[in-house]
């Protein structure tokens, strides 16, 4: 028996607990300054992710930055670090993607952040969620054209919520496996 039964066999004497993901985390979308104001994308200070950057798994460092002005010009939000983002368009392999961010950061509208409370560990939330790609493309695909999740989807999607040392211990695991 591994480290993790021999927990949960502990911990979860009933079982592992599901809660939906508004239950358990804060869910919003980013928004994107205009194009069309240089200002907005000169000099910027601001990391600002678009949804590609998802690709990258865990997020150090945002390809773009934007300025104050630019962040005050739209409904964008900075999120804290050790939050995790989630596609939510795109035919290619991008819908549904997650990554965690390691930086505070504002996201573009095609990006829901979610920012788990006290009894979700985010490192776990994104290892979980990285499992459900499939499950989560398969919600998402509309009616069979473009496709797409939406902020209401991700907040009713289930996920386990064992107790946090359990969380903690798995994601050390995993952590480990994947360096």
């Amino acid at each position: 028996m591994s480290r993790i039964d021999q927990m949960i066999r502990e911990l979860c004497p009933n079982g592992v607990h599901f809660a939906t993901i508004g239950e358990v985390a804060d869910v919003t979308a980013g928004a994107t300054p205009s194009k069309s104001v240089a200002e907005y994308w000169t000099n910027g200070t601001i990391p600002w992710l678009s949804s590609g950057e998802v690709n990258k798994g865990t997020i150090y460092e945002a390809d773009t930055l934007i300025s104050q002005a630019g962040y005050d010009s739209c409904s964008t939000k900075l999120i804290p670090p050790g939050a995790v983002v989630m596609a939510l368009a795109g035919q290619g392999k991008t819908r549904g993607t997650v990554a965690r961010t390691r930086l505070a950061c504002c996201t573009n509208q095609s990006l829901a952040s979610i920012v788990p409370n006290e009894g979700l560990d985010a490192d776990f939330l994104f290892y979980f969620l990285g499992t459900q790609y499939s499950r989560l493309r398969d919600l998402s695909s509309g009616d069979g054209t473009r496709g797409g999740l939406n902020l209401a989807m991700i907040r009713a999607y289930r996920v386990p919520v064992p107790p946090l040392e359990v969380q903690r211990e798995i994601v050390r695991v995993l952590d480990q496996f994947t360096q």
